[in-house]
C-alpha cells in the first residue's frame, strides 16, 4: 500500500519503523551495565503462553546424582490437575509429576510409559493396555487400573459432567466404557472408531483414585489437590508452589523408571521474555525459550546453546461469535472476518516481530502435519484496498471519525493477550494500526496468561483474542472447532458452529484410512479458509536454549512442554 496516502497510512509506516528500531531501542531503555541481555519473547496453549546444543546429551560421560535445574517461562501454571488443564505452562509442571499410559518421542512416536504395552483391536474399537507390575504412587500406594478408569471417567462419565475438563466434549462422545478386568488391565471401548486416541488421548496424567475419589464433580474442580498435589507417579513430586513465583518438584525415589538424576526441577515465573532470555544468559535459569529477536545474540554465549525446529504450533486470534455478546454482532458477516485478516501483511509481521522465526500461515493445520494443505481455497494475501472495499460493500462506512459504523454500530472492539508475551503483545500493535488504516478500532488490552484462557475456556466475555495452539501429530482439530468444544471448558471458546465442519470432523475420526482422513482435513482446510472464525497469523519455530552444564535434554517437535520422556535422565555436570 502507499503510506502517504493519509494520517491513518503514516501511523503504520510509523509503527514500521519503530518495529525496525524495536530491539536497539528497547535495549536502550532496558539497558545499564550488565543488562545488555535482553530479549523480546512469545510463546502458547493446549493453549501455548511460549535447548544446550540440539539436545544436551553427552553418552561418553556417567550422569551424575544431585543437583537441580532450574527452568524460566514468562507465565504462571493455572493448575496442576491434568484433566482440567487446558494450557501448555500448566502442562510442562504437570509432566514432571505425573505419567500417562503413554508418552511420546520429539517425533511424536507413540511410547509405553505406565502401560508396558497396549494393542487395538482390528475393529478399531477397543483398546487394551496393560499396566506395568509394581507401580507405586509416590506415597507407595500401588497404581492399578482403578486409577486409570476414574482418570479418565473424569471427562466422559456423565457422574463427572460438572467437572470443567476441556476433553469432555470429545471423550464423552467417543468413550463407551472402561474395563478392569485386573489390576493391571485396562479395556477401553469407544463408540465408534475415533482415529486420534492414542495419540491425543492416550498421555493424560493418571489421577489417584485414592486421594480423589471420594470428592464429586464440583468439589473436584476446586481441590486443593490441584494446586498441591500430596502424591504423583511421575519422576518427581510436587514440594511448593509460589505464586507468581515458582513451582519446586523433588526427586521421586518410587518413580517406575527409575529415580531421576536431579534432586529438585525449579519451574520459575518471570515477568516477560526479556527476563527469560535474560536469565538464560546470566546463567540464572538453566532452560527457557529464547525469543526469535535475540537468537543471533546468543551466538557468542558459550554456556547456552540452541535448538531450533518445526513445531505444530499455531498463532491465531479469534472473533467472538457468540451474538449474544456485546461484540458477537460485529462478527457474524464472514466478510468483516475477511476483509480483517486481507488487511494484515503478515509477511512483513513474521519479518519484524518473528525476524524470519515464523512463516504466515494460508492453512488451519500446521506444516508438521500429514494432512497438511499448503494451498487452501482461499489465501489471503495482503490487499488494502481489497479490505476497505469488502468492508464497504458490508455497508461498514467511515464516519467523520475515521471509525467505519452500520445501524448505528461502530466497527470497534478490544482485542486481549498475554501480558510478557512481547511477540504478541507487538502482534496487536500491529493489528491495532493495520486496522486503524481501514477505519477499525481495535484497542489492545494485556492480562496475564491464566486469565487469558480462563477468558477462553470459561469467562468467556472477551470481544478478540490473541494467542498460541499446540497441536499432538493427529491432525484432528475438534477440539478448537467442533461445536460440541463450546461446552463449559472447551477450547472452543469463540463459539464457532458449523454443521458441515462438524459433519467432516467427525468422519476423519471416524475412520482409520490415512488416505480418507487427509482427503477430508482438505475439505475442511478450504472451508475454514472462506469462514476464518480463527484466522491463523503464523506457524511458529521451537526455539530453546540450555545451559551446557545441564545434559540429557532432547527437544523436538512434540515434546516441548509435557511429553518429555527424558525427564529423569537429566543431570548437571557440576552437580549442583
Amino acid at each position: 500500500m502507499s503510506r502517504d496516502e493519509d494520517a491513518a497510512d503514516k501511523g503504520f509506516a510509523q509503527f514500521e519503523r519503530f518495529l525496525d528500531e524495536w530491539s536497539r531501542r528497547d535495549f536502550l531503555r532496558r539497558a545499564g551495565g550488565t543488562a545488555a541481555f535482553m530479549a523480546f519473547s512469545g510463546g502458547i496453549v493446549g493453549f501455548l503462553e511460549a535447548c544446550a546444543g540440539t539436545s544436551s546429551n553427552n553418552n561418553s560421560t556417567v550422569a551424575k546424582k544431585g543437583g537441580h535445574v532450574v527452568e524460566g517461562n514468562f507465565t504462571d501454571i493455572r493448575t496442576l490437575n491434568s484433566m482440567l488443564s487446558s494450557d501448555t505452562a500448566s502442562n510442562q509442571v504437570i509432566g514432571l509429576l505425573f505419567d500417562g499410559l503413554t508418552n511420546q518421542k520429539k517425533d511424536g512416536t507413540v511410547i509405553p510409559a505406565l502401560a508396558e504395552s497396549f494393542k487395538t483391536s482390528s475393529d478399531g474399537l477397543t483398546y487394551t493396555f496393560k499396566l506395568r507390575s509394581g507401580l507405586k504412587w509416590s506415597d507407595g500406594q500401588a497404581i492399578t487400573a482403578d486409577d486409570v478408569k476414574f482418570t479418565y471417567a473424569l471427562a466422559y462419565d456423565p457422574a463427572y459432567k460438572d467437572f470443567a475438563s476441556p476433553r469432555r466434549g470429545d471423550l464423552s462422545k467417543y468413550i463407551k466404557s472402561i474395563d478392569t478386568p485386573d489390576p493391571l488391565t485396562v479395556v477401553l471401548t469407544t463408540t465408534q472408531v475415533f482415529a486420534p486416541f492414542l495419540a491425543s488421548h492416550g498421555q493424560y496424567g493418571i489421577l489417584p483414585k485414592h486421594i480423589l475419589g471420594s470428592m464429586d464433580a464440583k468439589a473436584l474442580n476446586t481441590a486443593a489437590y490441584n494446586t498441591a498435589p500430596t502424591v504423583s507417579n511421575g519422576p518427581f513430586k510436587f514440594v511448593s508452589w509460589e505464586k507468581g513465583q515458582q513451582v519446586t518438584v523433588g526427586r521421586n525415589d518410587n518413580y517406575w523408571g527409575g529415580p531421576p538424576n536431579l534432586d529438585q526441577w525449579i519451574y520459575k515465573v518471570l515477568p516477560d521474555s526479556v527476563a527469560v532470555t535474560n536469565q538464560l544468559k546470566t546463567g540464572e535459569i538453566d532452560i527457557g525459550p529464547i525469543d526469535p529477536g535475540q537468537y543471533d545474540s546468543l551466538t557468542g554465549v558459550s554456556t547456552v546453546g540452541r535448538s531450533e525446529f518445526p513445531v505444530p504450533t499455531f498463532t491465531f486470534y479469534a472473533y467472538q461469535l457468540d451474538p449474544s455478546k456485546p461484540a458477537g454482532p460485529l462478527f457474524q458477516d464472514k466478510a468483516v472476518r475477511q476483509a480483517l485478516l486481507f488487511a494484515l501483511d503478515r509477511n512483513s509481521m513474521n519479518q519484524a516481530i518473528y525476524f524470519g522465526h515464523a512463516t504466515a500461515a494460508d492453512s488451519v493445520e500446521p506444516p508438521t502435519s500429514w494432512a497438511y494443505k499448503a494451498k487452501p481455497q482461499v489465501v489471503y494475501n495482503f490487499d488494502k484496498a481489497k479490505a476497505e472495499s469488502m468492508l464497504d460493500a458490508a455497508g461498514w462506512t467511515k464516519g467523520s471519525d475515521g471509525i467505519r459504523a452500520k445501524n448505528g454500530q461502530k466497527l470497534k472492539f478490544t482485542m486481549i493477550t498475554n501480558a510478557g508475551n512481547k511477540q504478541r503483545e507487538s502482534s496487536l500493535t500491529y493489528m491495532q494500526q493495520a486496522w486503524s488504516a481501514i477505519g477499525v478500532e481495535a484497542t489492545p488490552s494485556l492480562i496475564q496468561f491464566p486469565q487469558l484462557v480462563s477468558q477462553i475456556v470459561d469467562i468467556r466475555t472477551f470481544d478478540v483474542f490473541l494467542v498460541g495452539f499446540n497441536w499432538s501429530v493427529d491432525p484432528d482439530e475438534s477440539p478448537l472447532f467442533h461445536s460440541r468444544n463450546t461446552a463449559p471448558g472447551g477450547f472452543n471458546g469463540a463459539f464457532f458452529k458449523n454443521d458441515q465442519v462438524d459433519s467432516i470432523l467427525d468422519q476423519a475420526l471416524g475412520t482409520l484410512d490415512q488416505a480418507k482422513r487427509k482427503q477430508l482435513y482438505g475439505q475442511f482446510q478450504d472451508i475454514m479458509s472462506d469462514l476464518v472464525p480463527a484466522p491463523i497469523l503464523n506457524f511458529t519455530h521451537g526455539i530453546w536454549g540450555v545451559n551446557t552444564r545441564v545434559q540429557g535434554t532432547d527437544f523436538g517437535p512434540f515434546n516441548q512442554y509435557q511429553f518429555r520422556p527424558w525427564l529423569k535422565n537429566v543431570w548437571v555436570t557440576d552437580g549442583k
